[in-house]
């Protein structure tokens, strides 16, 4: 059924079955029905069709459950230029790495991947010496600003002496674009230290057409933010490119989207900025749409697993605890995918 054609109750449904398995880990939940009425309850009514039209199709290409995951799983045995053409061989002679400073996600996908190999293929990874390896891999979920990437491969290099004159690939199910380059370059002259070569590759890849950035033209004849709490966050973002002497966009521009895009846009906007202001102490790098470092509306990713959801993706899916009281901080909202936060190793 086309998205247009649906229900609210129909959209509900749909995406209470897309994350049903969210979190299952930590025996959260139930994910259901009741659970999405609960957090579109909190946008206005004649916005709430439009959210949950987008997110369910977000959902749809971004959700990573284990059907994905073992499909990704699936990519990397059949990927030729890393596994020629006896996969079996090669994993002889390759150690996947579980290296991440911060964070379980590449610790949860490893056991993953050597559960599902072994179930499927009788084949075991990790077991060829050192001596004997030819091939390391850097596996996760997705790739954002690859900072985290960086400084997990900066400190393998110091401490663990990899083999030198190795491969180093670095595979994603996705993967961001926009810091890339830089972050590849970065990753490439820490590895001339010890002569390994590297590659990269992700299942999908992401461009900036892809993030959700709210979209804006000077020809509009309304107030361009229609909400004081946007006015306020927008108001000290520039106040701090004016001390700092940088520029930027801060609204996406050009080709206008459709309506319900649009309404959605603005309405993941509006709550993002009225999380922001509820911190007494915020985070710098806590933005409306994600967590980013530069000075903006935020990164504006989405892309979740059955596990986690990454804090780059826009507050009003993530932020807030459900277990807290509703005069507290985190108690203000009730969040579609509450996340697990990262503990750092």
């Amino acid at each position: 059924m086309n998205e247009s054609n649906k229900t609210i109750q129909e959209l509900k449904e749909s995406i209470a079955d897309k994350i049903k398995n969210y979190h299952s880990h930590l025996n959260e939940g139930p994910y259901d029905v009741d659970h999405v009425d609960r957090w579109i309850c909190q946008f206005p009514e004649e916005e709430r069709w439009s959210v949950l039209a987008e997110t369910n199709r977000l959902l749809e290409t971004n959700y990573i459950d284990q059907k994905k995951t073992e499909a990704f799983f699936d990519y990397i045995w059949n990927h030729k230029e890393l596994m020629g053409e006896n996969p079996y061989v090669t994993l002889n002679k390759t150690q996947i790495l579980n290296i991440q400073q911060k964070g379980h996600s590449q610790k949860r996908m490893l056991e993953r991947l050597e559960k599902y190999y072994w179930n499927t293929k009788t084949a075991l990874i990790n077991k060829a010496p050192e001596e004997y390896v030819e091939n390391y891999i850097y596996l996760d979920d997705c790739m954002y600003t690859g900072f985290t990437m960086l400084h997990d491969i900066d400190n393998w290099i110091d401490n663990a002496e990899p083999k030198k004159g190795s491969t180093l690939w670095l595979i994603f199910i996705g993967g961001y674009e926009g810091n890339r380059k830089y972050i590849l370059s970065k990753v490439q002259k820490k590895c001339t230290e010890r002569n390994i070569t590297v590659k990269f590759d992700c299942m999908y890849s992401y461009n900036t057409y892809n993030l959700i950035w709210p979209w804006h033209s000077s020809q509009w004849s309304e107030d361009p933010y229609g909400d004081p709490y946007v006015e306020a966050f927008v108001k000290n973002m520039e106040e701090q490119k004016k001390q700092l002497g940088w520029k930027g966009i801060c609204f996406r521009t050009g080709r206008e989207p459709e309506q319900d895009t649009k309404i959605f846009q603005r309405a993941i906007l509006k709550k993002g900025a009225y999380l922001c202001s509820l911190p007494i102490n915020p985070n710098k790098n806590m933005k409306p749409m994600g967590y980013a470092l530069n000075i903006s509306l935020g990164f504006g990713a989405f892309f979740a697993t059955d596990y986690n959801i990454s804090n780059n993706c826009p507050l009003a899916f993530w932020w807030g605890n459900a277990s807290y009281s509703a005069d507290s901080t985190l108690g203000k909202w009730y969040p579609l995918l509450p996340r697990e936060a990262n503990e750092i190793k």
